[in-house]
């Protein structure tokens, strides 16, 4: 862990990104088009979803970019794959 950080919480990253609103969402989303982000849909954005997850667990986006890769990786998935449930089940429905 770098210096100066807390310890992050991992294991309630999903509920914590469920508390967020759309501000969260749209600050995330500005800053990674004020930098060039390249990606055209964001939620594949590593830097955008390690954005989103430092919101959802109130640390500075440079200490979820200072961790090991591997856990960087599994935080970034993790987020993405939370945004991607979402948008599933709003487009189809879990009755079917």
């Amino acid at each position: 862990m770098a210096e100066g950080y807390t310890k992050l919480d991992l294991e309630n990253l999903e509920t914590r990104l469920d508390e967020l609103d759309s501000d969260a969402f749209i600050t995330a989303e500005r800053e990674c088009r004020k930098s060039a982000d390249p990606t055209p849909d964001l939620i594949y954005s590593s830097v955008f979803c390690a954005k989103l997850a430092a919101a959802a667990l109130e640390a500075p986006y440079a200490q979820i970019k200072a961790l090991k890769m591997p856990v960087f990786v599994a935080v970034v998935e993790r987020t993405r794959n939370f945004l991607l449930k979402t948008l599933a089940g709003t487009v189809i429905p879990s009755d079917n």
